[in-house]
């Protein structure tokens, strides 16, 4: 047997490098997956895992996607590359915040054009775990205000007895308070509201994805540390995406929205307060229509509506314009096209979150249809699991909804046998949610007496 000299391997991989089927296909050739990973924010990150299981499942030639959760900071850090001469680390970001003005500049002052690809709404919320509240527990912006500053302390303070006069605490029971860490678009959120709603007892140098926290409150990491956190201990608070929350089975905080509404964002969802609450955003021009502007300014926090949630997020992917020397363009570009078509849309709602309205996803389109890839690249396309493409479905560069792993198959249907379950138990809350509402809007509104009772 006689192997080729060191020479004749370079000569062979550099003819590939060069073949017609540009750098994609020199991938393959030279013996490696297809390969796309991103960084960011652990909200949407089921939903992500989802998506690259069926790519991974449905691809041909083989694809390897992964997904690190580290929090919508990190996953910017890692996008704009700043302390590596404006290299990214990641092939694509994610947050629940857009990028901020300075990193925007950043890199546009560095000549590198960037999009955000909003695509998906959540809700941010409270949680507790205070035994007897189970059925409801009211706050106001204010008061969570004085809670999270270490103004109110005990949990039979006199302005949670007001909102709550059925809640009963140990006397002098403390409120054990938890709060993230390293940059989290989760605290951004949540402090932006309190600011927006209690400006007077939280002022802007307490908004942001990373601020200087009360004295005697604790840390918790991530959206999986602050769901055990909560959990572990009664007496708590904390804050979470809704959607993850729920998923724990953590109890929910109810909040009133601009418009004076007391829900919890279970209930907000149902009545399609998030969608309305980016509806109010693109009224009031708050969301650009060019994915390459600057987007720092977006905020759907507050937002006017009867039923509108007040803590709502738009989950974005980060992706730069120019794709030219990657090998992963096109299969990035493939995924965006996934994540904003209807299957994409519909998946969202499978992880509590809400797809974006019609003329937001035009935002998202208009990125995915401006990359830049390379000139000789294959790009990958659809067959739908409905209809069969005879001979092409088979063709390289083909993610095909034919095609599924047992893996897949398997977690789907487990997922199917647990659809009943699921329904039932948000049905329960759903009703235990508007219960609690009824009771206290009786509550409030009924200033009668006996001789009352026949009108």
């Amino acid at each position: 047997l006689s192997f080729p000299s060191w020479r004749e391997q370079r000569v062979k991989v550099r003819t590939r490098m060069w073949s017609r089927w540009g750098v994609v296909l020199a991938a393959v050739a030279s013996g490696h997956e297809l390969a796309l990973d991103g960084s960011g924010t652990t909200n949407p990150s089921k939903y992500f895992w989802n998506v690259m299981a069926l790519f991974e499942a449905r691809s041909k030639p083989a694809v390897s996607m992964t997904y690190r959760a580290v929090g919508s900071s990190t996953g910017i850090l890692e996008f704009v590359g700043e302390d590596n001469g404006y290299a990214p680390y990641n092939d694509f970001g994610s947050g629940d915040v857009p990028l901020g003005s300075d990193e925007y500049e950043a890199l546009t002052g560095a000549g590198i054009e960037v999009f955000h690809v909003p695509f998906a709404l959540g809700a941010m919320s409270f949680f507790h775990n205070v035994p007897n509240a189970i059925g409801g527990l009211n706050m106001t912006g204010c008061v969570l205000a004085d809670i999270f500053n270490r103004d109110v302390t005990t949990w039979d303070d006199a302005s949670i007895a007001e909102l709550n006069p059925n809640l009963e605490v140990p006397t002098g029971e403390p409120i054990l308070v938890y709060h993230r860490v390293k940059g989290s678009s989760t605290t951004a959120g949540i402090t932006t509201y309190l600011h927006e709603a209690c400006p007077e007892k939280w002022p802007e140098e307490q908004v942001g994805k990373e601020i200087e926290w009360a004295e005697g409150t604790f840390e918790a990491e991530g959206s999986g540390g602050m769901s055990s956190a909560i959990s572990a201990s009664q007496y708590t608070i904390g804050y979470i995406d809704s959607g993850h929350g729920h998923d724990d089975g953590l109890f929910e905080i109810e909040l009133f929205n601009a418009d004076g509404t007391l829900q919890d964002s279970l209930t907000a969802s149902l009545r399609g307060g998030i969608q309305q609450a980016a509806a109010e955003a693109l009224a009031l021009d708050i969301i650009p229509s060019d994915p390459s502007e600057d987007f720092s300014a977006v905020s759907l926090h507050n937002m006017p509506g009867e039923y509108t949630w007040p803590i709502v997020a738009i989950s974005y992917m980060y992706i730069r314009k120019d794709q030219t020397a990657t090998e992963y363009g096109p299969l990035l570009k493939a995924y965006v096209d996934f994540v904003i078509s209807e299957e994409g849309q519909e998946l969202l709602t499978a992880y509590n979150f809400v797809g974006v309205p019609a003329s937001v996803l035009d935002v998202a389109k208009a990125a995915a249809a401006s990359m830049e890839l390379p000139a000789s690249a294959m790009e990958w396309t659809f067959e739908s699991a409905d209809e069969t493409q005879g001979g092409t479905g088979q063709a390289d560069y083909v993610i095909s909804g034919k095609r599924r792993s047992f893996y897949e198959y398997a977690i789907g249907e487990l997922q199917a046998e647990s659809a009943t379950a699921d329904d039932i138990e948000t049905l329960t809350q759903l009703v235990n949610s508007l219960s609690a509402s009824v009771a206290s809007m009786e509550q409030k509104s009924c200033d009668c007496d006996d001789d009352d009772d026949d009108d």
